[in-house]
């Protein structure tokens, strides 16, 4: 029978790190929400901002 292709990931710092991942990312995307119903023009120019940040900081590696 074939073996899946899929590899487990069996090393405990690996998983806490993925699921601290999973609930920050969890976390920003709430608090990102709440700000979008309140605020949302304000939550827009924030979020281009932080866009060209990472675009500029990705094009310089």
């Amino acid at each position: 029978m074939a073996e899946p292709s899929v590899t487990r990931i069996d090393h405990p710092d690996m998983n806490k790190q993925t699921l601290a991942m999973i609930a920050l990312t969890s976390l920003v995307g709430s608090v990102g929400l709440i700000a979008m119903l309140h605020w949302p023009v304000v939550t827009s120019a924030i979020l281009i901002l932080l866009l060209a940040v990472v675009l500029g900081a990705g094009g310089r590696s």
